[in-house]
């Protein structure tokens, strides 16, 4: 120890060390900065690594995650006996790894022909290279094996190729009913994509919504339960519940295709429908398609006919006519209408009958369908309300909000101003307007039901997974068209059709049964006129008649027999059809059959012999008149040589069923010598219906002067030219 020397001062000792010197602290003031900088640098990578990662980054981080597309089926569809229609199947399809081939054209020479596939083809395809020029590690080889014969290949070829042809299963869209209801139903393609029917119109409710499932994986690919990424549940299709029953639909179809043999035409149709529902129980497009091979058919052969193509209605239009008048109060089934003995030149064209009536009550001229007499009614109505009438029935206009967009034709009805002087002479008879299968169906249905107007539609329902209903069909408003009074009065009238008129084969056993027969010429393949040997026929019906249960509509085109006619072609399948249906939906029977008579428990008519015709060729032919139809060029030459509007009328001989009348009732007055302004204002303030004749001064008027207003449906005026001295008036009268 060094011993301290006196008078020195100890220093004392720095527990912490010395002060640092000034190099130190520019050492540290380094170090810091640098640890600053480096983690600056962390910061930023870290930045980039996580918000703008490489690409690599991308690719290696996609490695471990692996995602799985969740899907659940195609709602089904089903009949309204929950039968099912339309539903899902898994079908094998086969594919191959083209890296794990050693020769793919050996390959392809082998499995090709099993399958029906162009061996070069498919050697083509399997050398396919990305563009990095490496080979696909998939390929399709056949997709849809559903043939027998196919799936035995299938079977043989999977154990030769085994590791290298593989088995994957699809959804695939499935008609266990094939072609019944084909049109209607429509089809999926094989991209699951909707086509046409009621697979394209509610194809919100019937598809399916995939989900998804990601989850980080391990080295062999497994997803990791623990680490999930997203999970989206797959979304069931909705089942659709369909008015159709398919056994009266297989029913309407088998018994078209049999008449279609029989009668040797081109193509059949029919509707069956429930009046007070608009519920269409069948709906049959003959020929039809299996949606099962929808890719061995044409557009054509897919197409629903029955509300695409318009045809025109003939004779059975004539209820809308027969109607009108009798809810407006113009004629009574009783009327006297004189028929004209079968022949009449309304409108610059003449008209015949199949039958040669003379002076008949409307239900006489109704039954055997004379167009002489439906003429004259419209005349009545005028030309205005003929037009009302027409459209309050719902021609002109689409039918369902069930028929796929643009698919379903509103007709041809042109309007009033568009209308020629030969219309009021055709359209009455159901000539210059083309309508659907369901427009006919719709307006029989108003009468049916007591006089409301339905939409017809075939979907009821749709089902959730879950049994929620999630959609139901809403009828809405149903406007009322006629009263009960005049609807009870043509269902009368339809009946005395089948009972004693045109309708005789749609007669049933064990119902009583209303309709109306028609056949129109069909337009000509070359586009101008109207072909002399192709015609449609039609008849269009309820049943029973006190209570209507059904409206049918059958159409057959193109018959290549003598007897083509609506009542002989289509009468016997409404009375098949619409009899099994009747059976089918326990309908009680409205005919008591007694030895060898029927009594009719809900109409007193009683059959009684037709009307004599005009020495027919063909024993079964009624009277569905066949109007010889104008060419283009020979209705342009009428319309030419016509002064006026309208062509007049031949005089009306109109008898009103006799009654006694009322004491103090206004009667007809005298209208000899009147113009015509005169005469129609004298008889617009009685409220009576003119029919003139000629111009000048009423010279005869039939009923006579002092018949009681009540009496008169028409009041038929002649007129002659005014005397020289009146002849300047007489060119300021309205004519």
């Amino acid at each position: 120890m060094t011993p301290s020397r006196p008078g020195m001062k100890r220093e004392a000792a720095d527990p912490y060390g010395s002060p640092m010197t000034a190099e130190q602290r520019r050492q540290v003031r380094l170090m810091f900065l640098g640890f600053l900088c480096l983690f600056i640098l962390v910061g930023v990578r870290l930045h980039f690594v996580h918000l703008m990662p490489n690409s690599s980054l991308n690719v290696e981080e996609a490695k471990h995650i692996g995602e799985i597309t969740l899907r659940e089926p195609r709602g089904e569809i089903y009949d309204r006996n929950a039968i099912r229609l339309a539903t899902n199947r898994e079908v094998p399809s086969l594919w191959v790894d083209p890296t794990t081939l050693a020769d793919p054209a050996a390959f392809s020479a082998r499995v090709a022909p099993a399958f029906g596939l162009d061996a070069p083809t498919l050697t083509e395809r399997l050398m396919e290279r990305t563009a990095d020029g490496k080979l696909y590690r998939f390929k399709w080889v056949k997709r849809w094996v559903t043939e027998p014969e196919e799936s035995v290949a299938m079977a043989n070829l999977t154990r030769e190729f085994e590791g290298i042809l593989h088995v994957q299963y699809e959804s695939l869209r499935h008609y266990p009913q094939r072609m019944a209801a084909a049109q209607l139903l429509g089809f999926v393609n094989r991209n699951n994509e909707a086509s046409e029917g009621v697979e394209l119109v509610f194809d919100k409710h019937l598809r399916s919504e995939p989900g998804v499932y990601r989850a980080r994986t391990d080295t062999r690919r497994r997803l990791l339960e623990s680490r999930v990424l997203e999970y989206v549940p797959a979304k069931a299709g909705e089942s659709l519940q369909l008015t159709l029953d398919i056994n009266i639909q297989h029913n309407l179809e088998r018994v078209l295709d049999q008449r279609m043999i029989d009668t040797k035409a081109s193509q059949g149709m029919g509707m069956l429908m429930d009046p007070f529902t608009g519920e269409i129980l069948a709906l049959a497009t003959r020929p039809s398609f299996d949606p099962n091979y929808y890719e061995s058919y044409t557009n054509d052969q897919r197409r629903n006919k029955a509300i695409t193509d318009p045809f025109e209605p003939g004779s059975a239009f004539k209820i809308v006519t027969a109607a009108a008048a009798i809810e407006e109060g113009l004629i009574t089934p009783a009327t006297m209408i004189n028929c004209e003995n079968g022949g009449f030149n309304p409108y610059g064209h003449y008209i015949r009958d199949f039958y040669r009536l003379g002076v008949e009550p409307f239900s006489k001229a109704f039954e055997d369908s004379s167009n002489v007499a439906i003429i004259k009614v419209a005349k009545m109505l005028g030309p205005e309300r003929l037009e009302q009438w027409i459209r309050a029935f719902g021609f002109g206009q689409r039918t369902s909000r069930d028929f796929p967009p643009g698919a379903e034709t509103a007709g041809q009805f042109r309007e009033r101003k568009d209308w020629n002087r030969l219309s009021m002479g055709s359209l009455p008879m159901g000539q210059e307007i083309s309508v659907t299968i369901p427009q006919m169906a719709r307006a029989f249905a108003v009468i049916a039901n007591g006089g409301y107007l339905v939409e017809p539609h075939f979907v009821k329902r749709a089902i959730a997974s879950d049994g929620t209903i999630t959609f139901e069909h809403d009828a809405g408003d149903r406007p009322r068209i006629i009263s009960e009074q005049t609807a009870a009065t043509m269902r009368e009238l339809l009946h005395l059709v089948v009972l004693n008129g045109t309708g005789s084969r749609a007669a049933m056993p064990e119902y009583t049964a209303g309709g109306k027969t028609g056949t129109a010429q069909m337009a000509s393949l070359t586009g101008r006129g109207y072909s002399k040997d192709r015609y449609t026929t039609v008849f269009a019906g309820i049943a029973p008649i006190k209570n209507p249960r059904l409206v049918a509509v059958i159409v057959v085109k193109e018959p290549m027999i003598r007897e083509r006619w609506g009542g002989f072609v289509c009468g016997p399948v409404f009375k098949e059809v619409v009899r099994d249906a009747l059976v089918r939906l326990n309908v009680p029977a409205d005919i008591e059959v007694e030895g060898n008579e029927e009594k009719v428990l809900v109409a007193k008519a009683t059959r009684r012999p037709k009307a004599a015709a005009e020495a027919p060729e063909e024993e079964s032919a009624d009277g569905d008149t066949l109007i010889e139809r104008l060419s283009d060029e020979e209705i342009q030459a009428l319309l030419a040589a016509m002064e006026h509007d309208f062509e007049p009328l031949d005089p009306l001989e109109l008898r009103a069923p006799g009654r006694d009348p009322v004491e103090g009732e206004p009667v007809l007055p005298d209208l000899i010598g009147l113009t015509k302004r005169e005469a129609y204002a004298a008889l617009g303030r009685l409220n009576v219906q003119w029919d003139p004749h000629g111009a000048g001064r009423v010279v005869s008027q039939n009923p006579p002067a002092g018949t009681p207003i009540s009496q008169v449906q028409l009041c038929a005026l002649e007129f002659s030219p005014a005397p020289l001295e009146d002849e300047e008036e007489a060119e300021n009268e309205t004519s």
